[in-house]
């Protein structure tokens, strides 16, 4: 297992870890600047359209904090690879590629998400997760890199309403070989888990606090 495909299996978690319990991030859905080429900004402003019931449903849920059915919801989201490095990497490391589309079925315990809610202290455990993402070349011209696939089934925890911490807790993880040309050591897994954990509560707690409200559901006036 290389050093990017570990990288990119936490950042696709951490991707899909946005999806699957807060939808799109609001600074991440902000409107495409204006240097995207027009099918990428396209792309965006779709995918977000698409999104959008899927995320009413989940703000709802956060924000009357009581049980009901299972939310299920199939969803897409492409991750700048701009915004890739700036809100998960940081300084820490580079990321290789361009631009990653991920793609999920999603399932959320409606019980649970009200727990997360309302309690002082509530843990959100997730069922297992598949992941498909697609990643571009730097060069937009050369079109994708590579696909992957990959299982995580992330745990958040939640202190007054609000994310604390993150666990992805992936599995299993498919890429092509020529991806896996570096050893990547348990010491860095830890030291960048820990960086990708923290974007993760980050895109939550912003998820809760801002993209809601502009959806018209004011969690924390709620509480």
């Amino acid at each position: 297992m290389t050093l990017w495909i570990k990288n990119f299996a936490l950042l696709a978690g951490a991707a899909a870890l946005v999806l699957t319990v807060s939808a799109p991030a609001s600074a991440e859905d902000a409107a495409p600047a204006p240097a995207l080429a027009p099918e990428l900004e396209a792309r965006l402003v779709k995918e977000k359209e698409d999104r959008k019931a899927c995320k009413r449903e989940i703000c709802q849920a956060f924000a009357e904090a009581k049980g009901g059915a299972p939310i299920s919801c199939n969803v897409t989201k492409t991750w700048l690879g701009s915004n890739i490095q700036a809100r998960f990497l940081g300084d820490k490391l580079t990321w290789p590629w361009g631009h990653a589309q991920c793609s999920a079925q999603i399932n959320l315990d409606r019980d649970a998400i009200g727990q997360a809610a309302s309690k002082s202290s509530a843990t959100l455990k997730l069922k297992k997760h598949d992941i498909v993402c697609k990643l571009d070349n730097k060069n937009p011209a050369e079109g994708a890199a590579y696909d992957v696939k990959l299982s995580i089934e992330p745990v958040v925890t939640f202190e007054n309403g609000r994310a604390t911490k993150a666990q992805l807790n992936w599995g299993t993880i498919e890429a092509p070989i020529l991806a896996k040309t570096a050893i990547w050591s348990a010491t860095a897994v830890d030291a960048n888990f820990s960086v990708i954990a923290n974007g993760v509560v980050k895109e939550i707690n912003d998820f809760l606090t801002v993209s809601c409200k502009e959806e018209g559901f004011d969690i924390a006036a709620a509480r």
